[in-house]
């Protein structure tokens, strides 16, 4: 066989080589792949939501664990504290019904392309993996959530599936490693203030200030003002809606209330409403959380601490009226409608009291910008005297006018001499 012939049949095995080579890698783009779940089929065969009783979340450096008991879903890292089961039932719904877009043949060691790599030291490289067990404390599934897909979705892999690595039509935003975002959010809402009294910082027992109002529609006004004393209503108008439509950042499952409301540097605030409602909200400034030193670069800047916030404890009581008050010319046929109104209203406040009431056992971590307008003094509360010389040196712009009592300025011309 000449040189030529040789050189000619290298190069036909060579392109059969690739021509193999490529088709084996265009199999899992193509949903061929020889794996137990193709394109199309929904990522576990079965998977029983109505039994799972208990969802483990491991991360990195973060886990949860979320667990069904008789009162409902509850996160065990925060004191079993009721979950927020509209997230819950939707991660089962999804994990029922999510769908392979993408099956790719590879075993579990290959897991650390495609960020399942558990012996990783940083959660992006490492993944998040997913436990379900029923209540008999057996195994129903466990996954493996690896980084996103460039073209969609997430990698996933099944522990009990080692034929390959699938890219589901879901990304999973809601698997989060964190307890605090699986809490239930829900949290008290205060409505139609009708007057807020808040305490020294470090002395509960000495009222700093105290305002009230004659409705809801009413400004507020300071009792035992000064004549001189005039409230800012720049700094007054948010404490009109304070804890309207609130919400909590996470739960001091560490701390008691008890703790909370005998420390030293604590303001009490008291809120009453127009419906009946006290609130008795304790304060304390939670200390800033500095990042290590050892985890910062000696070229940069020191960290900045975290976001301040404050821990919060609350007490809720309520003196509703037991019976309407009837206008002296009220008709029957009118009486039997406002009757029946007056009723739907008392069950609507003895509900949201019942309610508000099972806070009472926690204490929560809420933002420092939640609770800014109740720990004010009195002296951030009134209104700043305008110097009237200051206010006269200000310069004007044009067509501004001058400020009021000002004398109007004069242009003087010196005198100028002629020469005869």
């Amino acid at each position: 066989m000449s040189k030529k012939s040789v050189i000619i049949l290298w190069v036909i095995a060579l392109a059969l080589g690739i021509s193999v080579t490529t088709l084996k890698l265009r199999a899992p783009v193509s949903g061929k792949a020889n794996t137990e779940r193709s394109r199309g089929q929904t990522l576990l065969d079965s998977f029983p939501a109505d039994q799972v009783t208990s969802i483990q979340l491991k991360g990195f450096e973060k886990s949860v664990t979320l667990a069904k008991k008789e009162s409902g879903w509850v996160v065990a890292e925060r004191g079993d504290y009721p979950a927020n089961v509209s997230t819950i039932n939707n991660l089962l719904r999804t994990i029922e019904q999510v769908k392979v877009n993408n099956a790719i043949e590879a075993g579990p060691t290959y897991g650390k392309r495609f960020g399942i790599d558990l012996t990783a030291t940083s959660q992006e490289k490492h993944g998040t993996e997913l436990s379900f067990s029923n209540a008999a404390n057996e195994n129903i599934a466990t996954l493996f959530l690896g980084k996103d897909s460039d073209g969609g979705g997430r990698y996933i892999q099944n522990a009990a599936d080692t034929s390959g690595i699938y890219v589901t039509s879901e990304s999973f935003p809601t698997a989060s490693v964190n307890a605090k975002d699986w809490l239930d959010t829900a949290f008290f809402s205060i409505e139609k203030i009708k007057s807020i009294s808040v305490t020294s910082a470090g002395k509960p027992e000495s009222i700093e200030w105290k305002l009230t109002r004659a409705d809801e529609n009413a400004e507020f006004t300071l009792d035992g003002a000064k004549p001189e004393e005039n409230l800012d209503t720049a700094i007054t108008a948010p404490l009109k809606t304070v804890f309207s439509g609130a919400n909590f950042q996470d739960v001091a499952s560490a701390t008691d209330v008890a703790t909370i409301e005998k420390a030293a540097e604590r303001r009490v605030a008291t809120i009453e409403t127009i419906d009946g409602f006290t609130y008795t909200i304790t304060l304390v400034a939670k200390p800033a959380v500095k990042v290590p030193d050892a985890l910062a670069k000696p070229e940069e800047t020191p960290p900045p601490v975290t976001e301040d916030a404050y821990h919060l404890s609350v007490k809720v009581a309520a003196n509703f009226p037991k019976e309407r008050v009837k206008a002296a010319d009220e008709k029957p046929e009118d009486a039997k409608s406002k009757d029946e109104a007056f009723q739907a209203t008392q069950k609507t406040l003895q509900e949201k009291l019942q309610k508000e009431q099972s806070l009472q056992t926690r204490v929560y971590e809420v933002a420092k910008y939640t609770v800014d307008s109740l720990i004010k003094n009195r002296a951030d509360l009134i209104a700043k005297a305008t110097d009237p010389a200051a206010a006269a040196a200000q310069p004007t712009s044009p067509g501004q006018q001058p400020p009021p009592n000002s004398q109007p300025v004069q242009a003087v011309t010196p005198p100028v001499s002629i020469g005869e």
